[in-house]
């Protein structure tokens, strides 16, 4: 794709903090113009510096904002949205310090902290969220009672979970309540129900890195740009 050209999604991703689904809903609507036309394809290549793009009846601007990469602290009881129709806490309460937008890459529930990216780069996103690519993300966990030999054994086979079969890349006992483990799926509340599987309630979990990029002494609740070998690991 030449430097001048991008798809017209990823742009308005970048431009605006509406999700995928909102985007598609606009683009179905009839309410993405482009150059005077309605948009049927939010695939189609753009050129943002001189073609006119309208979102609901308002025109973009044609400046585009370079893509940003950040690692983050989640704090416990923060949910992983950027908005709650409860008004319960999520990352919108952080974001919005930020000088531009930024969307959180995955998520974490609302129990558990530790390391979450954040980026306005779509690709890179999906990149990371795609089971295909097999990102390793490590968590500690510690649980309500002492871990048996046998069930430390026992958590590094594979287990049968009510939505289908899973397995641990990775299991390190490191202390009489505590373990390192390792997953490379995204399913919902995996560690968790992997341990309530075996008997074990998690007393508190937290990320400590997705792939080669580390928590190390981040604080929570806070933002640190990610460096270019940390975001160019992924690609």
């Amino acid at each position: 794709m030449s430097s001048n050209l991008m798809k017209l999604e990823t742009f308005i991703s970048l431009k605006t903090p509406l999700a995928r689904r909102r985007i598609l809903e606009l683009l179905n609507q009839g309410k993405i113009v482009v150059n005077g036309k309605v948009a049927t394809d939010l695939m189609r290549e753009i050129r943002p510096k001189t073609d006119k793009i309208q979102l609901d009846k308002k025109m973009m601007t044609q400046d585009i904002p370079a893509f940003v990469y950040y690692k983050f602290n989640k704090p416990k009881g923060v949910l992983s949205t950027l908005g709650d129709p409860q008004n319960r806490r999520n990352l919108d309460e952080f974001v919005k310090k930020l000088p531009q937008f930024v969307f959180p890459v995955g998520r974490l529930d609302r129990l558990t902290t530790g390391l979450l990216l954040f980026t306005n780069d779509g690709e890179f996103s999906n990149h990371l969220c795609h089971p295909q690519f097999h990102v390793t993300k490590c968590y500690r966990v510690t649980v309500g009672k002492k871990l048996t030999k046998n069930d430390v054994a026992r958590f590094q086979k594979p287990m049968i979970l009510e939505d289908g079969p899973f397995s641990f890349t990775k299991c390190e006992w490191l202390e009489p309540t505590v373990m390192m483990v390792n997953v490379e799926e995204g399913r919902n509340r995996i560690v968790r129900r992997a341990c309530a599987h075996l008997g074990y309630e998690v007393i508190k979990l937290k990320r400590l890195a997705i792939g080669a990029v580390e928590l190390g002494a981040l604080k929570e609740g806070e933002f640190k740009k990610m460096n270019s070998k940390e975001v160019d690991g992924f690609r």
